[in-house]
């Protein structure tokens, strides 16, 4: 990122020196102070960009995760060859949402779709326990209206019981 902004300075510095006169008395103190100058302000920009490219490190690299079996994920009715393996808990039911109750709402901005809160409240046993982060209000022509956002929903584990 910073790559053409310092050959651009380089380049233009290199054509103001090529071009500027050479002189007879050698240099003068102004010369050395704004030569120091410079190298102090290409130091500064080289580490700034050393420590972002190291955060940019940093926050790509991640540790590995062990995915190590629990007893409580053993189906005991199986062969040893399965213990390894991780089994789908089927009774998971509380996370999965109405489909009815997802709507597209009309706003100025465009469609947005969203959960609408009181059909999850009438239809949806686990409403209380929704994560407050994915709740929206949408202004629409007919007033504002509440609900939960589903991409928010999804990335929290939720899912629609939608049949495809």
């Amino acid at each position: 990122m910073f790559k053409p902004l310092i050959a651009g300075i380089t380049a233009i510095s290199l054509t103001f020196a090529s071009a500027a006169p050479a002189q007879a008395q050698g240099v003068s103190r102004d010369d050395v102070g704004k030569l120091l100058f410079g190298l102090a302000a290409i130091a500064v920009i080289g580490t700034a960009i050393d420590q972002n490219r190291s955060r940019e490190r940093s926050a790509t690299r991640s540790t590995p995760v062990h995915d190590t079996p629990q007893w409580r994920d053993i189906n005991r009715n199986n062969s040893w060859s399965d213990l390894n393996r991780r089994h789908q808990n089927t009774q998971n039911n509380r996370r999965t949402l109405p489909h009815a109750c997802l709507r597209t709402v009309q706003t100025r901005f465009g469609d947005q779709r969203m959960f609408g809160k009181q059909c999850l409240e009438n239809n949806y046993r686990h409403a209380s326990r929704l994560p407050t982060r994915c709740a929206v209000r949408v202004y629409t022509n007919d007033g504002p209206r509440r609900g939960f956002d589903p991409l928010c929903l999804r990335e929290q584990g939720f899912r629609s019981d939608r049949r495809r």
